[in-house]
């Protein structure tokens, strides 16, 4: 795959000790300058459905960290939908009466859940970020922005521009006004989940390096749970690509560990390097000097 690879917690945990102690695949450490983190709903909000404070708090903290060490780091964030469903089912159960508490009904809309939950969501990054002196900027998207040919110069403009005043870009997918007929479900378009978005900004952004955050360990040749699952350190598409068995998808977001390598593999493809690791493990999935 030339420049791109995929690599697992492995990865992670080398990019921690340091390049000289790795094999030839993790070569591409050395040149890094610009990341894209992509953070999933699950590494979010914990089982109960909350925002997980703690583990935003410390990947805040390593991002600063990283920022004021001279690199360029760029967040694809999801949650926004996880965060709204939270503050509307609370909200409609205060208003509920007793004749509707006899018999809920908690089926929410999405999209009403994706403009509650994003202004939330954005609300808790400045502050976090805020508390470590550091400026983040929210930029929402949708897949037929790409469709614009002018779209793509105009995004890695204003990206530029803002990594050079050393804020972070905190990017998640516009699903109040997605086009598509089921958001959360179709698969067609552009992109059409933050995997596949982070993978096509990484593309559109020159990126050095794509880190997906992951709430299991790494890429796995089974369902994590599975004992006789062992991990991928490295991944190569023709000798790994019809051996893996995907468990589930993620409990609370659209995609899985299968949505991540398909991005990964295009990624990859295209020159990007990716690192697929546990979000528990924010030092090592982040420190790479």
């Amino acid at each position: 795959m030339g420049r791109g690879g995929i690599g697992g917690a492995a990865a992670a945990a080398a990019a921690a000790a340091g390049v000289e102690n790795t094999d030839s695949t993790r070569g591409f450490l050395n040149d890094v300058k610009r990341i894209i983190i992509k953070v999933g709903t699950a590494v979010v909000t914990g089982p109960n459905g909350r925002l997980a404070m703690g583990r935003l708090g410390a990947l805040c903290e390593q991002v600063k960290q990283l920022n004021f060490e001279g690199y360029e780091v760029i967040l694809v964030t999801s949650g926004a939908v996880g965060v709204g469903r939270q503050r509307l089912k609370y909200r409609k159960l205060v208003n509920s009466s007793f004749a509707d508490l006899q018999n809920p009904q908690m089926d929410l809309d999405g999209k009403a859940c994706a403009t509650v939950g994003q202004s939330g969501l954005m609300a808790i990054y400045d502050s976090l970020f805020n508390q470590l002196d550091v400026t983040s900027s929210q930029l929402l998207v949708t897949d037929r922005d790409f469709l614009d040919p002018s779209f793509g110069n105009q995004l890695r403009e204003t990206v530029v521009s803002l990594l050079d005043l050393k804020v972070i870009p905190v990017f998640n997918e516009n699903d109040a006004i997605s086009t598509r007929r089921q958001p959360y479900e179709d698969s067609s378009g552009i992109f059409w989940d933050n995997d596949s978005l982070a993978r096509l900004l990484a593309e559109e952004l020159h990126a050095d390096l794509l880190i997906m955050l992951s709430d299991v360990d790494g890429l796995f040749s089974g369902p994590p749970s599975d004992p006789q699952s062992k991990i991928i350190h490295t991944y190569v598409h023709e000798q790994h690509g019809k051996l893996i068995s995907f468990g589930e998808k993620s409990r609370v977001g659209r995609g899985g560990m299968q949505s991540k390598v398909a991005a990964a593999v295009t990624a990859a493809s295209k020159g990007v390097p990716v690192v697929i690791a546990r979000c528990y493990l924010v030092h090592q999935c982040l420190y790479i000097d």
